[in-house]
């Protein structure tokens, strides 16, 4: 009994003695070790400064910069003036017409700005022309309402100025400087003269939106584009001669001299290259009768069978090796004749596959775009004679060598030309030949993506091609769906383009189709 009562005592005792040192003996320790211990050094950056004092001067820096913006004014840019106005619109919603109609009027008071007056700059052959554009800011643009208000009976179109060129070569200088997308000084002047400051206050509008940046850049103007402006700026290009008051072919006249001085111009490679040499075998020996045909310009030579041809604009020269036939009239005139063969000559197959009309006639101005072809070339030549042009954009060896025998082709000849740089000297065109060497399945992955050949055919079409004009687009296709209007099925310009019929080019080595169709038409 008494030895387990020590035991108990014993354990007793040595907890007290833990207990006392734990509240004595071990705080003291830890204060005498907090008292020793050195304070910890502040945090210094490479300056030399603390971390709060660089703080500190941080925020000052940031409260001077507030103070010094609210203080300062805008300064104007150095190039274009301040556009600020004494008294600012407030910004509202565009509210909704009874016939949801929305117009560019709306579009600016939307955005808090005045609606200022529309102005269409238009460069012709003969000069410089200023229009000002009634009514235009409550065009809806919704329903596309371009064409109505061209043709209205009251002219919504006022000539403010237009500027002459004094000689060929200065609508030359002229014309180089607009490919080019340059402001010349000429112009220039003519805006200054024409607008009253503050330019601002004024809206141009340029066929080459491009353009219109650099001349905002120049004179100060505000620039609006868009496609309802670029369509009525179409429909000027089509009534210019008669709104700048020319008299009748005038206009006419200064773009073909404009066109052979350009192309005199742009023509880098001399006509080395030699014709088909014409031999006693290149004639026909058979005798024949030529009777017109029924598309004029192409003729009916009857023999032992019937042969399409076309009259030779250069007698004596075969492009590629066809015959020719020499016709000895009542008078004695000698008429020397191409023969059409239908193998290489796209147009010559369409007529024996059974189109109904190709829409080229003598006298008539046709534009050729896309894959350029030497034998399509000479064909549309002698079709039109020497009354119409044929303007080609690209260029080909054997374009280059019949632009000096055949005074009606004019070759534009522009590295990734934009469709636009050649407006001075390219006017509205009655028809488009437009030729894509590849198979559309290659061009569009989608059906209504549109890649960079088919584009820009569509882009000339429409930028050149007069209302109630004809198209035609060849393409080398594997089955009827893949066939060249495709290219017309984007947005909406589907709906300003009508296939009339398509023909397959049998013939032709190759799977070829022909699409025709109209531009604009007039509902029946």
């Amino acid at each position: 009994m008494k030895c387990g009562g020590g035991k108990r005592n014993f354990h007793s005792l040595i907890r007290s003695l833990l207990l006392r040192l734990c509240q004595n003996v071990v705080p003291s320790f830890f204060q005498r070790k907090q008292s020793e211990k050195k304070p910890y050094p502040k945090r210094r950056c490479n300056s030399g400064r603390t971390m709060e004092a660089q703080s500190e001067n941080r925020a000052v820096t940031r409260a001077r910069g507030r103070v010094r913006k609210q203080s300062e004014k805008k300064k104007p840019h150095p190039k274009r003036p301040y556009l600020g106005r004494e008294k600012k619109l407030e910004v509202q919603p565009i509210a909704p017409s009874k016939n949801g109609e929305l117009t560019i009027g709306d579009i600016a008071r939307a955005r808090g700005r005045e609606v200022f007056p529309l102005h269409f700059l238009v460069e012709c052959a003969t000069g410089y022309a200023l229009f000002l554009a009634h009514g235009i800011n409550d065009i809806d643009m919704i329903k596309y309402q371009a064409e109505e208000y061209i043709n209205r009976s009251d002219t919504p179109f006022e000539l403010k100025a237009y500027l002459p060129f004094s000689s060929l070569g200065e609508a030359l200088l002229q014309m180089n400087a607009i490919s080019n997308t340059s402001v010349t000084e000429m112009l220039i002047k003519f805006i200054q003269k024409n607008f009253e400051p503050p330019f601002h206050r004024h809206v141009l509008t340029t066929a080459d939106p491009f353009l219109g940046v650099k001349i905002v850049n120049n004179v100060g103007l505000s620039n609006h584009t868009s496609l309802l402006t670029l369509s009525v700026m179409r429909g000027l290009r089509e009534k210019i001669d008669k709104l700048i008051g020319l008299q009748p072919g005038e206009l006419d006249k200064a773009q073909r001299q404009l066109a052979h001085l350009y192309k005199d111009q742009k023509r880098t490679i001399l006509d080395t290259k030699s014709p088909v040499p014409v031999s006693s075998s290149s004639f026909l020996q058979e005798q024949v009768m030529v009777v017109p045909h029924r598309f004029e310009g192409f003729f009916n030579a009857k023999g032992k069978k019937n042969i399409l041809c076309t009259r030779n604009l250069v007698p004596g020269e075969a492009l590629y090796g066809e015959k020719l036939i020499h016709v000895q009239n009542e008078d004695g005139t000698e008429v020397e004749y191409r023969v059409c063969d239908p193998r290489r000559s796209k147009l010559g197959a369409a007529i024996l596959g059974g189109v109904t009309n190709i829409w080229i006639k003598p006298g008539s101005r046709v534009m050729y775009v896309g894959k350029v072809c030497g034998v399509t070339v000479s064909d549309l030549s002698d079709i039109v004679g020497l009354d119409g042009l044929v303007y080609v954009v690209g260029n080909s060896d054997d374009v280059t060598h019949m632009e000096g025998k055949r005074p009606n082709v004019v070759t534009i000849i522009e590295n990734d030309c934009y469709y636009c740089h050649y407006r001075m000297v390219l006017g509205m065109v009655d028809a488009v030949f437009g030729e894509i060497d590849h198979p559309l399945g290659e061009i569009y992955r989608l059906p209504t993506k549109v890649v960079r050949d088919g584009r820009f055919i569509v882009n000339n079409v429409h930028f050149y091609l007069k209302t109630g004009g004809h198209y035609m687009i060849c393409t080398k296709a594997d089955n009827m769906n893949s066939k060249g209007h495709i290219i017309f099925s984007s947005g909406d310009i589907n709906r300003e383009f009508k296939l009339l019929q398509t023909v397959p080019l049998d013939l032709v080595e190759g799977a070829y189709f022909i699409d025709i169709g109209g531009y604009r038409m007039q509902p029946e």
